[in-house]
């Protein structure tokens, strides 16, 4: 895989990856409760709450059998720049966004320190197949998608009740929950 900071839309077996960002006025009651986490386009695509991201891949180092990666969004204003991150249950989304972050984390040292690269999830990517080197042939490559522990990324459904409903939606998660294993791969790279 590239062994330097690029771009690139990323994708697996379920479509692209993108992060879910309802409209309040699609559903008012649960719009910003599921906003920021990553999902794919086969289960989100065909709604108003699925935006697809590119993201910038920015290469750490290469150990034996792992290359390891800080990942971004590159997105529009209000994703620009926000971190993959995942939360203490393995749940991927995107940290850091929106203009409101922006301004409120100019003014809490402690938000400030966290957004430091040395402080960012690191993401291993484990190659699949062999690579030649060659960036056209980059976006044919397979790859699975690990966290510092070394879960693979998964597509996990989230069962969860909120005031009104019972909600039934497939998320990114890396860790022990069941969930079926993605195989990434990219498209539309840009080496930086």
């Amino acid at each position: 895989m590239i062994r330097s900071t690029f771009t690139a839309e990323l994708h697996s077996q379920f479509g692209r990856i993108g992060v879910v960002d309802t409209p309040y006025w699609a559903y008012p009651p649960f719009a910003a409760n599921q906003d920021g986490w990553l999902c794919t386009d086969d289960e989100r695509g065909d709604s108003v709450s699925f935006k697809p991201l590119t993201f910038k891949f920015t290469f750490i180092e290469e150990t034996a059998n792992r290359l390891i990666y800080r990942i971004n969004s590159t997105a529009d204003a209000k994703f620009n720049n926000a971190r993959l991150e995942q939360n203490s249950n393995g749940w991927l989304g995107m940290y850091g966004y929106g203009l409101t972050h922006e301004l409120t984390s100019g003014l809490n040292p402690s938000v400030l320190l966290n957004k430091a690269p040395f402080f960012q999830d690191q993401w291993k990517i484990e190659l699949l197949d062999k690579w030649d080197g060659n960036l056209t042939g980059a976006e044919d490559v397979e790859f699975y998608l690990r966290d510092k522990d070394g879960h693979r990324v998964s597509q996990v459904l989230s069962v969860y009740k909120d005031r009104f409903e019972t909600l039934r939606h497939w998320f990114l998660h890396a860790g022990t929950k069941d969930g079926t294993i993605l195989k990434f791969h990219l498209h539309a790279i840009k080496v930086l």
